[in-house]
C-alpha cells in the first residue's frame, strides 16, 4: 500500500482517562473518527492502496485498541514518547510512502482536508497541511522519506507536544480550506470533561449524518446552536498546558 492514515492515540491520559473509549450512541469517540475517515477513503481502503493505523505506544494499556482492528484498521505499537518516530516505524514496517497524520483527540477532524493533503503528497509535495479550519479539524501529511530526514539526530528525543517543529516549514505546502475569519472560539480537541460533553452533544444532535457532513455545514451547526460555548472557557487553560508541555520537551 502507498498511503497510511495514522490516528495517533494512547489510553494513558491523566486529565480524561481512556477518553477515546467514551461512547456516544453505541460508538466510541474513536469509532466516530475512524468511520468518518473510512467514508472518505473507502475506495483506496477497498483496493489496498491505503490503510488506517491506530499508531499507539507500546504500553500494555493500549492493547484495548485491538478491539477496533478490522479489514481497514490495524493497530501499530511504536515509540512510547516520540510520535514522529512512531510514524516512521509504522511506515517502514508497512512500506508506506504517504502519511496522513491525525491526532486521535481530533474526533471530528476533516476528511476533506485529509483528502486534499493526500492529493498534494501524491503530486510529490514532501509535506502539506490544511489551514483555516478550527483547531482539531486541520490535517498534516508528509512523505515517509521526508519524515526520516527530519528525524535525523532526533530519534532519542521526547516529541509528543508540538512535534511538528521538527519539519522545515518553508517546504510545507499550505492547503487553504476556507476564506472565513479564524474560528478562535471553536476548539475541537478531546482533552477535558467538557470537551467530551461538546463532542457528545454535537454527535448526538447530528446523528449518523455527521459521517458525511461537509466541514462548513458541521461548523455552521456548531456555531448556530452555540455548542462551542460548552468548552470555550477552557481554551486558555488548554493553550497554557500545551505551551508548557512543549517547552518542557525542548
Amino acid at each position: 500500500m502507498s498511503t497510511g492514515i495514522f490516528i495517533t492515540a494512547r489510553l494513558g491520559s491523566t486529565r480524561l482517562r481512556q477518553k477515546h473509549l467514551i461512547k456516544v450512541d453505541d460508538l466510541t469517540f474513536l469509532e466516530w473518527l475512524l468511520k468518518r475517515m473510512e467514508s472518505e477513503f473507502i475506495s483506496e481502503l477497498e483496493s489496498n492502496q491505503a490503510k488506517i493505523f491506530i499508531t499507539t505506544s507500546i504500553k500494555t494499556e493500549n492493547k484495548r485498541f485491538e478491539d477496533f482492528s478490522g479489514q481497514h484498521v490495524e493497530v501499530f505499537y511504536g515509540s512510547d514518547d516520540n510520535i514522529p518516530l512512531r510514524h516512521l516505524q509504522c511506515a517502514q514496517a508497512h512500506g508506506i510512502e504517504n502519511i496522513i497524520a491525525i491526532d486521535g483527540d481530533d474526533i471530528l477532524c476533516s476528511p476533506t482536508a485529509a483528502r486534499l493533503v493526500l492529493n498534494e503528497l501524491i503530486s510529490n509535495r514532501p509535506i502539506a497541511k490544511s489551514m483555516g479550519l478550527p483547531l482539531g479539524m486541520n490535517v498534516m501529511g508528509y512523505k515517509s522519506e521526508f519524515l526520516a530526514r527530519a528525524l535525523t539526530n532526533k530519534k532519542n528525543k521526547t516529541l509528543e507536544t508540538g512535534w511538528g517543529k521538527i519539519f522545515d516549514i518553508e517546504q510545507c505546502h499550505n492547503v487553504i480550506m476556507t476564506s472565513q475569519p479564524s474560528y478562535e472560539s471553536l476548539r475541537m480537541t478531546l482533552d477535558y470533561e467538557k470537551d467530551a460533553v461538546f463532542f457528545e452533544t454535537t454527535i448526538k444532535s447530528l446523528g449518523k449524518q455527521i459521517l458525511l457532513l461537509k466541514d462548513e455545514d458541521l461548523i455552521r451547526h456548531i456555531l448556530s446552536n452555540g455548542w462551542n460555548s460548552i468548552n470555550e472557557e477552557l481554551n486558555d487553560e488548554y493553550w497554557s498546558n500545551f505551551n508548557k508541555q512543549k517547552n518542557d520537551e525542548n
